[in-house]
């Protein structure tokens, strides 16, 4: 190995990780496999509205997230402040076709080679998207480790059919929100999730058709009655 790359992966392995305190997860080289064959070169749609915007510190990257980046916790200081990345650029909306690139899991070589200022000890999806000249990264949670994790992270995201059909299909004003990453009153569970993404937990009360969906942080609320969005909150 050429000395100035082996410097910096040394140098790499001998930092703190921004991103939290936990180390990179061990995958087993059987899982990547798995999830190289079932991924990478794919054909595949959004199936929520993301933001796209700079990855953090990597101006050869863009980020994509369904949550807004003000929200985002992928990168501590040293003494657990959270750092944000800078603001969207824009949102992209559902049925935009796109390729998987690859999945790229935290080995050493990988944290090395990554620029400091990004969330290098997580999972990576690279993605190529229409109309974008850098590649696009889906950030996976830290602790990714096996294919089915990953597929159940990125079904979140991805679809293998086409939801354009279904986001025509709804009012011009719900469209509109939707590409705009908003919500209104009287959509539907799917336009709610078009438009926010998945929530991470819901509190159904069956009997009084009436649901509570909370994203992550509870800086996101929806309340839902008999399958129409009936009031929501922003914090």
């Amino acid at each position: 190995m050429p000395r100035p790359l082996l410097a910096l992966l040394l140098a790499a392995l001998s930092l703190p990780p921004l991103s939290g305190c936990a180390p990179a997860v061990n995958v087993p080289d059987d899982e990547r496999l798995r999830v190289t064959q079932e991924w990478e070169g794919r054909t595949r749609w959004l199936r929520v509205a993301v933001y796209v915007g700079p990855l953090f510190g990597d101006a050869s990257r863009a980020l994509a997230s369904d949550q807004p980046f003000g929200e985002l916790d992928l990168l501590e200081t040293p003494g657990g402040r959270t750092i944000s990345p800078p603001r969207p650029e824009r949102v992209v909306a559902p049925g935009t076709r796109l390729v998987v690139r690859s999945v790229e899991f935290p080995t050493p070589w990988r944290i090395a080679s990554r620029v400091l200022l990004t969330p290098r000890y997580h999972a990576w999806a690279v993605l190529e998207l229409p109309g974008e000249a850098r590649p696009v990264v889906l950030v996976l949670p830290q602790n990714v480790a096996t294919a089915e994790q990953v597929k159940v992270e990125l079904e979140r995201y991805l679809a293998t059919f086409d939801p354009g059909p279904d986001l025509a299909a709804l009012s011009e004003g719900q469209r509109k929100a939707i590409e705009r990453k908003e919500i209104t009153e009287g959509m539907g569970p799917q336009a709610v999730t078009m438009a926010w993404g998945y929530p991470e937990k819901r509190v159904v009360d069956r009997p009084a058709g009436k649901e509570l969906w909370t994203w992550p942080g509870g800086k996101r609320r929806a309340w839902l009655e008999d399958e129409r969005l009936v009031r929501f909150e922003t914090r």
